[in-house]
């Protein structure tokens, strides 16, 4: 089910304040941008129940609106849309009974605790607990894949729900014509042999910046529609969405209190799937934004956030991690395994201090693989920790200034990972040796970070010194895709993952309550 909350609202009351103090903010033969952000500034939301009438002006509405989302995205319309209206209680009963019904299985277990081993999240984060406790019970009116229904609310005004249901109506019109479920589920499939150079790498929450990116697109083309504009007129409106005025608004409380991967994980497919369809829509019209976004997605975070690499069909080399069972198969077993996409070491970059270059690093990427190994004196037990856990991760970038540029960052970041972290002299090396090497003891055991001159940056945490000594032994004399277990690098990016679980799809849908709160507050006479 795709459900789209007052997270859309945020845009808005951004567009709103960007086109009011522009040239075309008022239209005489239609009401202003202004107008409509003084009729939406108050929350009746614990006021208003809505009459016969208004009901009648809402159901009425659905079928007009459904029609230019239709003409907007060029998706021809296969089917009359459902639709019914729902109460307080009814959404309540229907998000509760979803989240009861969730399973935090050993699979999500593992992407935790290897979140934490990488620094993504705090030693002492409970990653359940805070999805649980954040999610809120507020929706606005939404569209259900299974049952083909588009839910209105009976408390919202119905002139309010409109801009909202271009949005939802638009996932209709998707659904319709390349079958949503469906489409989603094709990303999800167990990885093939790879040919040539480019691993499976296609990503369903790459995907997911599409579907919600393309929402967006209609969303704000229907707020645009009063004064005679769109997106494919106004691209300026999209990168003025990045202006720090604008982004500096949406830094609310909660974002505050969660770790950087669930802010950024959060965010993209609705910020960064807007300003992905809107390059597409700018570079290629409606036919590359729409009907070609789906006939061909884009295959990770670093084409949805670098969207000419998308466009340009940009190949990644294919980034391999060691196969080490013969070294490593009395000691440890594989615990886990997975992609660092570009999204994710942007996210590790804000998390440590380096958010001015955040971006600028992180557009370097060109790919990243991490394993995790358990202890197998640790196998048994129900809840290692990251002391039980050693790690592997390879990254590849796409000069040497900027893998020695991460290589420096990570580091660095040693000492904010770990309680206890002494630099120590590096191994001595006498042939096949890495760029620079950075070497450190924790509680946790050794941590090595090395830049090689193919532009990879290895890191090797956390095995006992002897077994250490063995794997970068092995390391020194692996070149990528040989010897190795290929990970699919982008199919399977860490903070990605996260959209696979209900319960945080809710938090980020809260997140947006919490944007529109702070636009208001900001916006307010």
């Amino acid at each position: 089910m795709t459900t789209c909350r007052s997270q859309h609202l945020f845009y808005a009351f951004a567009l709103i304040a960007l086109l009011s103090a522009s040239s075309f903010g008022q239209d005489s033969s239609s009401q202003s941008l202004g107008d409509v952000a003084r009729r939406l500034r108050k929350d009746t939301t614990n006021e208003v129940r809505m009459t016969d009438a208004d009901a009648k002006k809402l159901f009425e509405s659905v079928d007009t609106i459904f029609a230019f989302a239709a003409e907007d995205t060029g998706m021809p319309k296969r089917a009359v849309v459902k639709r019914q209206m729902v109460t307080k209680a009814d959404v309540e009963k229907f998000t509760t009974g979803r989240l009861a019904r969730e399973e935090f299985t050993q699979r999500f277990a593992q992407e935790e605790l290897s979140m934490k081993k990488l620094g993504f999240l705090p030693r002492d984060f409970n990653l359940h607990d805070f999805l649980v406790k954040s999610t809120g019970q507020e929706i606005a009116g939404y569209y259900d894949e299974e049952t083909k229904t588009i839910s209105l609310l009976n408390w919202v005004p119905w002139e309010q729900q409109q801009p909202i249901l271009a949005h939802e109506l638009t996932h209709a019109l998707q659904d319709q014509n390349y079958d949503l479920h469906k489409w989603m589920r094709a990303a999800s499939k167990p990885a093939s042999k790879a040919s040539d150079n480019q691993a499976n790498d296609d990503g369903p929450t790459a995907r997911k910046a599409v579907v919600e990116g393309q929402a967006m697109v209609v969303y704000v083309d229907y707020l645009l529609a009063p004064v005679h504009r769109s997106l494919a007129d106004t691209p300026e409106v999209i990168y003025q969405m990045e202006e720090p005025a604008v982004k500096a608004v949406a830094d609310s409380q909660m974002l505050h209190d969660a770790p950087m991967i669930l802010r950024e994980a959060g965010s993209f497919a609705y910020n960064e799937g807007l300003i992905f369809e809107g390059e597409l829509l700018h570079k290629g019209g409606k036919e590359m934004a729409f009907a070609g976004a789906f006939a061909r997605p884009p295959r990770n975070s670093h084409e949805v956030l670098q969207p000419e690499a998308y466009i340009s069909g940009e190949k990644l080399p294919r980034v391999g991690v060691p196969d080490l069972k013969q070294i490593l198969g009395t000691q440890y077993d594989m615990y886990d395994r997975g992609g660092i996409g570009e999204l994710d070491v942007r996210a590790l970059l804000k998390q440590y201090g380096e958010r001015r270059l955040a971006s600028d690093i992180s557009s370097a990427w060109q790919g990243g693989a991490y394993v995790t190994y358990l202890r197998k004196d640790r196998a048994a037990t129900d809840s290692p920790t990251t002391a039980d856990l050693a790690l592997i991760y390879v990254s590849k970038w796409k000069t040497p200034q900027a893998a020695e540029r991460f290589a420096h960052f990570y580091a660095t970041a040693v000492g904010k990972r770990y309680s206890t972290a002494t630099l120590q002299p590096a191994a001595t090396c006498t042939a096949n040796c890495p760029v620079s090497t950075a070497q450190f003891s924790t509680e946790e055991g050794p941590v090595v970070v090395e830049s090689w001159s193919d532009n990879r940056v290895v890191v090797c945490e956390g095995f006992d010194v002897a077994t250490a000594n063995k794997v970068h032994s092995t390391i020194h004399y692996v070149v990528d895709g040989v010897q190795a277990a290929i990970i699919p690098q982008d199919e399977d990016e860490i903070a990605l993952r996260l959209h696979n679980i209900p319960a945080f799809r809710e938090f980020a849908h809260g997140m947006g309550r919490e944007i529109v709160q702070e636009m208001l507050r900001s916006t307010a006479p």
